[in-house]
């Protein structure tokens, strides 16, 4: 290990890239609770034949055999969920894209645990700038180990935003929406990913890191041990805003969703993992599968199913039917009718209310 003394990067303001996600509700078509129900179960039919918030550190297992796999995962109780790596839950999920033909799992997770070792280090190394200088560091504890652990994944590991989206939205490469883009592989991450690589290193530490959800952004967040820090780290070096700042950037939120849940809560789980569904999803449908993406939609509502968004991609693809999509009923429908015009009128009787009886009228 270098012995030269790590360079920690003065706090800026420069806005973040968004990659934005998905605003694919703009157009809500009428869709039942039966119907959405009926998906959910062929989704999880499909996956079956093709194939509290977490305080303790979290290890890779030591052999691919004891990784469960995404047939495995889907099908997991939200209590289950919770105990899963979520680094595991977010790579399970890239599986199968495009961009994911060389990814191993296994070997993606002792990677990850290594740059954890390597944060931790450097961390318990430069904790004395923290104590001798709190208050370059906001006072705040949550604030220089986070700094820390962005500062070490970008100078030593090449940690980078992918410039190339930051104009170009582009939802069918899994490099740009899975943390396997950031790790072996130079292509860098969008701000759906290296949160989730913050956030699964963080927890690698023992860290209460967490996902939150903006309107089309997501961001990481320290939320425990009494203190509560929101993590931008998609630029050089770390931002951190309260929330506040993300009802009205990148797009408004109402406090009517904040009082929800849809927007700018720390994810459970489950919900972490919905968000990782979706993603999936978008991939797919960007590449033209929409079969299979709206079964990573409903996937996504199975696992978070008070969250309208999901629901959202998924009427986009699965559509209630109408007569239009039988055409051999119009048809047949049409063959009759011409038959009724083609008969001789037939007279109408027309039924008329007399105010009185004739019988009435007799002297």
């Amino acid at each position: 290990m270098s012995k030269k003394r790590r360079r920690i990067p003065a706090r800026h303001v420069q806005a973040t890239p968004v990659v934005p996600l998905r605003t694919r509700y703009k157009i809500l078509l009428p869709f039942g609770v039966v119907t959405l129900a009926t998906v959910v179960a062929t989704a999880i039919f499909f996956v079956i034949s093709s194939s509290p918030k977490p305080s303790t550190v979290s290890k890779s297992p030591s052999s691919d055999s004891s990784l469960p796999a995404f047939s495995k995962l889907v099908l997991m109780s939200k209590e289950e969920i919770a105990k899963q790596d979520i680094a595991l839950l977010n790579l399970r999920s890239a599986e199968g894209l495009p961009g994911s033909e060389k990814l191993n799992v296994r070997d993606t997770l002792h990677e990850l645990d290594r740059w954890a070792d390597r944060v931790r280090f450097e961390t318990d190394r430069n904790f004395h700038q923290f104590a001798k200088k709190p208050g370059e560091f906001q006072n705040s504890e949550a604030y220089f180990r986070m700094l820390l652990l962005v500062t070490v994944l970008q100078q030593d590991y090449s940690v980078h935003y992918n410039v190339a989206r930051v104009k170009d939205v582009d939802f069918t490469k899994s490099e740009d929406l899975f943390i396997h883009g950031m790790i072996g592989s130079k292509n860098g991450g969008t701000c759906v990913s290296m949160p989730v690589l913050y956030t699964a290193v963080a927890r690698r530490l023992g860290y209460p890191a967490f996902l939150v959800n903006a309107k089309e952004h997501v961001f990481c967040r320290w939320d425990g041990r009494g203190e509560r820090v929101n993590v931008e780290g998609t630029n050089k070096g770390m931002n951190t805003f309260e929330d506040m700042h993300y009802m009205s950037w990148p797009h408004p939120i109402s406090q009517n969703e904040v009082e929800r849940g849809i927007y700018l809560k720390s994810l459970s789980m489950s919900e972490s993992f919905s968000l990782f569904l979706a993603s999936r999803g978008h991939c797919l449908e960007d590449n033209d599968d929409c079969p299979n993406a709206s079964v990573s939609y409903s996937l996504a509502v199975k696992h978070s199913p008070t969250n309208p968004n999901y629901r959202s991609f998924l009427r986009r693809l699965v559509k209630p039917k109408t007569i239009e999509d039988f055409p051999e009923l119009v048809a047949e429908q049409e063959a009759i009718r011409r038959k009724i015009f083609d008969l001789p009128s037939v007279p109408v009787i027309t039924l008329r209310q007399h105010t009185a009886c004739p019988i009435h009228n007799l002297s």
